[in-house]
């Protein structure tokens, strides 16, 4: 599965989506990469100057991803802490989550999300792939956000798939979604990460995130282990949040997900989401 273009018909929703451009902080940074040194102290002010971003950097520097044991006040300090390209990959986060704040009944849906991308990031470090943290953060805060903007749009209209899914899981609605709208939540969500440059393997990840059996597919060599860590996060998440993994969606991705990770049996996989549920 390659990136391919936007038809006519998911062209039209991302219009009436009406997500805003970056901002002008990320295209500065982004600016700055290009630079034989890049600027740190520069890359904190531009980011001090915007309250929104500076806010939401300093939220996610204290928050359990990155584990620390004293908390981050000063934005320089976030900076020199986390470096460029980091600071750049959390900027884009935050930036692309207040650019998304109109669609209905986000506070929840960021509330969980950074749950679940937290313990993405747990899983993923599990898989020995550290590289890939933030990554996996992100993909757990945006996997689901193609729902929030399929509602955003179609208002009503979106309600019974909302009440099927909280039944039959979020996998059961794809094709009901594409047939109703002309684009399923997973397809959405990957064009709107793509728009905002969010890394190749996080939107590879979003739009394939329902071919757990079929990972060799994906298109990119990153998108598999991405996949592979959401669904050990949800499961890991189950007995607080089962409505984003079902216990029947489970059931059918053990057989690959242990296979995958070269697991025995389904008893191994649950030892390895147990050890991310108490990491």
């Amino acid at each position: 599965m390659h990136a391919t273009q936007p038809t006519p018909q998911e062209s039209a929703v991302l219009e009436r989506l009406a997500i805003p451009p970056q901002p002008e902080v990320l295209r500065r940074i982004a600016q700055e990469a290009r630079r034989e040194e890049v600027d740190l102290s520069r890359v904190a002010e531009w980011i001090a100057a915007d309250a929104g971003l500076a806010g939401g950097l300093l939220w996610v520097v204290n928050s359990p991803l990155f584990r620390r044991r004293r908390e981050i006040s000063a934005i320089r300090d976030a900076v020199l802490l986390l470096g460029f390209e980091r600071t750049r990959a959390v900027v884009r986060t935050v930036a692309l989550r207040n650019a998304l704040s109109h669609l209905p009944e986000m506070g929840g849906f960021w509330k969980t999300g950074v749950r679940v991308g937290e313990t993405c990031a747990r899983a993923v470090r599990s898989l020995r792939r550290p590289e890939l943290v933030d990554d996996a953060y992100l993909l757990g805060l945006f996997h689901l956000v193609g729902v929030p903007a399929l509602r955003g749009v179609f208002g009503e209209a979106y309600g019974p798939l909302l009440r099927e899914a909280a039944v039959h899981g979020w996998s059961g609605v794809l094709q009901k979604e594409q047939a109703a709208f002309g684009v399923h939540h997973a397809r959405i969500a990957a064009l709107v990460t793509r728009q905002w440059h969010v890394p190749a393997a996080v939107s590879t990840a979003i739009e394939g995130q329902y071919r757990v059996a079929h990972l060799e597919t994906l298109g990119h060599t990153d998108a598999p282990d991405l996949v592979v860590a959401l669904k050990l996060a949800l499961r890991a998440l189950a007995a607080e949040d089962n409505t984003r993994l079902t216990c029947s969606e489970w059931e059918r991705l053990t057989e690959p997900l242990a296979d995958y990770l070269g697991l025995a049996d389904a008893s191994a996989l649950e030892a390895q989401v147990d050890g991310i549920a108490v990491d």
